[in-house]
């Protein structure tokens, strides 16, 4: 790992000198987290930027926000009728409540003890970059967009916008006969707090299960989308309509594209994870869901032979004992005083070197051990 003054790893904390965003991934090159996984800075710009794209607005918390708490006030949302003017969220009043959720979430977050606040704000900010990523909102955060790609993206944020996105509301449940929780279908008590979801006309959810079908995380700020009478957070959304990049983490648009281990892949992301080198028509391996190279392979996982201490290549046949491995060849798995071939042959291993006998082992150490059996694999 390099020297980096980026911003510093939350899950590796001393283990990453700090964020050096790759070129194509959405992942820091000497940690290999996620972008989001790491302390980025907070503004009110960039905290409120997915929502304003989302939305189609250039709002932040700072403009007008007086204007917006005043709109607010003036929306029940205890009133079936008011949530019908949430259906389409070109009204300015869905840009007005997601502004205010999105302020009941801040101030939420002040009212913690100091020491929480930044774990607080964090983990929120953490998520809303999970659930709502920038490259689902903007063109301009896409690297991988052709003329006919970005057709069909401007498409899509323009069908979702009027579609499916939506402000889960709060509200109480009023009805008097039986209301069951969409999520978990358990019975919801008159009075007791519920979340309402116009795109779902009829359903409420218990506020803790107001969450994403696919991750099953609850939705930041409830910013919902809707489809097959579903909830799902943004980017589990657009997974239901189209395939996302595994290298580059975007939407992909185009016709052609790569399929392997059960993911996709930009046809020319589709590179080993350590050296970046192209895979199309190439041998490789996958390790913890992660295509390498062969060379990279063998160079960061590949067993050493304990007698010339090459690696055992994925290809290779192997022996191993304990925690040594030898090449499955008369060469390498054979007697060190004698070079008997030793292969289901049993052997006697002193200091890590094979013997085929105790006249062997005794020839050179003047004692002898117990006879052992090794076990051979292939790869």
């Amino acid at each position: 790992m390099g020297a980096s003054s980026g911003p510093r790893c939350l899950k590796c904390i001393d283990g990453c000198p700090g964020l050096d965003l790759h070129y194509f991934r959405k992942v820091c090159k000497n940690c290999r987290c996620p972008q989001e996984d790491h302390d980025l800075p907070s503004s009110d710009d960039m905290d409120f930027r997915p929502i304003s794209l989302l939305f189609d607005t250039t709002m932040t918390s700072r403009d007008g926000k007086a204007d917006w708490m005043a709109r607010l006030e003036k929306l029940s949302i205890h009133d079936p009728g008011g949530l019908a003017q949430m259906c389409s969220p070109q009204n300015d009043v869905v840009i007005s409540r997601l502004i205010s959720e999105n302020m009941r979430s801040q101030k939420y977050i002040s009212m913690l003890p100091e020491d929480k606040q930044e774990f607080a704000a964090q983990l929120r900010r953490r998520q809303l970059q999970r659930q709502l990523p920038l490259h689902d909102l903007d063109p301009r955060f896409c690297s991988s967009l052709g003329e006919k790609e970005a057709a069909k993206y401007d498409k899509f944020i323009d069908k979702r916008r009027k579609k499916a996105a939506g402000i889960g509301q709060i509200g109480e449940v009023s009805s008097t006969g039986i209301v069951k929780c969409h999520n978990c279908k358990v019975k919801m008590e008159s009075g007791s707090p519920a979340v309402i979801a116009a795109r779902l006309p009829g359903e409420c959810w218990h506020p803790g299960c107001f969450t994403c079908s696919t991750c099953r995380q609850l939705l930041v700020d409830n910013i919902y989308f809707g489809r097959d009478s579903r909830l799902y957070c943004g980017r589990h959304y657009a997974d239901q309509l189209y395939p996302r990049c595994s290298a580059c983490d975007e939407i992909i648009f185009a016709r052609e594209y790569t399929q392997a281990e059960g993911r996709s892949w930009h046809v020319h992301h589709f590179c080993c994870w350590s050296c970046d080198s192209p895979l199309a028509g190439q041998r490789y391996i996958a390790k913890d869901d992660n295509p390498y190279c062969m060379v990279c392979f063998d160079k960061l996982y590949s067993k050493v032979c304990s007698t010339c201490q090459r690696p055992i290549t994925d290809d290779a046949p192997g022996v191993t004992h304990g925690s040594l491995h030898w090449h499955a060849c008369p060469h390498c798995f054979s007697c060190h005083a004698c070079a008997r071939a030793l292969l289901n042959q049993p052997f006697i291993l002193r200091n890590g070197r094979l013997y085929c006998s105790q006249e062997c082992s005794y020839r050179l150490h003047g004692c002898s051990l117990t006879a052992s059996i090794a076990r051979q694999y292939a790869t």
